[in-house]
């Protein structure tokens, strides 16, 4: 098979996702699309304002055919290790191209910056690799917008792979804050955040948002009882941040101030929010250990993602459709991880979304 891959947040999903959809099916002629998505948190340390089945649900009625997840482990951490995780299981899933978003669309030029091993802190050594002097200076000013450094973390990651990239130029600003039909997803959270109507900019309807805020209490409640020893054991915790982190939650109340405090030109706000999911979570450095996180879980599918899932299986490939069979590490944290994200509802939808983390996957039949 033919097989197209993309690597989505849906936080949420929207219009200028439809023209990627669009755009990968032209570019590619592919005989489905599968598109791994972050489940109900984000590669910056954010809440996704819909719940991951949602998501699915939308993504199957725009034109997705096989919705996977990505898993926790690899949807909440930096662009490079986020990028590698969704490319290794897309490499499993047998697709022949990966179709990603740009600000720049300068395949070429993302590929030269790619091929060379950057360290940040050594225009030098960067220079000395043959990167061009623009490229160079280009990357340390940090002037690559979100997608670009995404689109160069894929590169990274597709080098000894057989997957041909493919880049389709971004139609808005990552950060834009114009709620036009084709907004940012950004914008389309602020607008939602404000109470305004952004149905224009979206197919997706979203009756139960949620922001990163809304858990600082219990973050804080955390970090207001835990000793730094024990802060200090969970998974991305280093450098002395636990104090700062303890200290800042003794003095704030209210969210943005704590986490404005918090960043620095070492510890941007992503990896903050990052760290501190997992000190919620309570993911600790060495329950990532021995666990193979590159598996295949199906979020939902359309009668083409059912022919997707019969090939893959037919070539002895291990095709995920039950929770219960994720590895038991895996289980256990994406468990965790779906009632952190429900506790911000009222008890009936906090039962729904551990109860529909339990059920099969989305299906989308086509009507004939």
């Amino acid at each position: 098979m033919n097989l197209c891959g993309i690597v989505v947040e849906y936080n949420p999903f929207h219009n200028g996702h439809i023209h990627h959809i669009k755009e990968a099916r032209r570019l590619t002629n592919p005989d489905a699309i599968i598109a791994i998505m972050s489940g109900n948190y984000t590669e910056r340390g954010d809440l996704s304002v819909m719940d991951k089945f949602a998501k699915a649900k939308t993504a199957l009625d725009n034109g997705i055919d096989l919705v996977i997840e990505l898993p926790f482990v690899y949807a909440t951490q930096s662009a490079s290790v986020f990028a590698k995780g969704a490319v290794e299981i897309l490499n499993k899933c047998q697709i022949n191209s990966l179709c990603f978003g740009s600000e720049t669309n300068d395949l070429e030029g993302l590929m030269e910056v790619a091929s060379v091993e950057i360290n940040p802190d050594n225009l030098k050594e960067i220079m000395k690799e043959g990167l061009s002097y623009p490229k160079a200076i280009s990357l340390l000013s940090d002037s690559f917008y979100p997608n670009d450094i995404l689109a160069i973390s894929y590169l990274k990651a597709l080098r000894d792979k057989d997957i041909k990239p493919v880049s389709i130029a971004r139609t808005n600003h990552y950060h834009s804050s114009e709620l036009n039909e084709i907004a940012s997803a950004s914008a389309i959270r602020k607008a939602i955040k404000e109470g305004l109507d952004y149905h224009h900019a979206t197919p997706s309807d979203i009756p139960y948002p949620v922001f990163i805020e809304d858990l600082y209490p219990y973050l804080r409640r955390i970090l207001l009882t835990a000793s730094r020893e024990y802060l200090k054991e969970i998974h991305m915790v280093s450098e002395g941040i636990e104090k700062v982190l303890i200290d800042n939650a003794y003095k704030y109340t209210e969210y943005n101030d704590f986490i404005s405090h918090c960043t620095s030109r070492r510890y941007t706000q992503s990896r903050i929010q990052r760290i501190l999911l997992k000190i919620m979570l309570g993911i600790k450095k060495n329950d990532l250990e021995n666990t193979d996180f590159n598996y295949i879980r199906v979020l939902g599918f359309n009668d083409k993602g059912r022919e997707v899932i019969k090939y893959l299986k037919s070539k002895d490939i291990d095709v995920i459709t039950q929770f219960k069979k994720l590895p038991p590490k895996a289980k256990e944290i994406e468990y965790k991880a779906t009632a952190l994200y429900a506790s911000l509802f009222d008890e009936k939808r906090y039962e729904y979304l551990l109860n529909r983390e339990l059920k099969g996957p989305e299906i989308k039949t086509e009507v004939m």
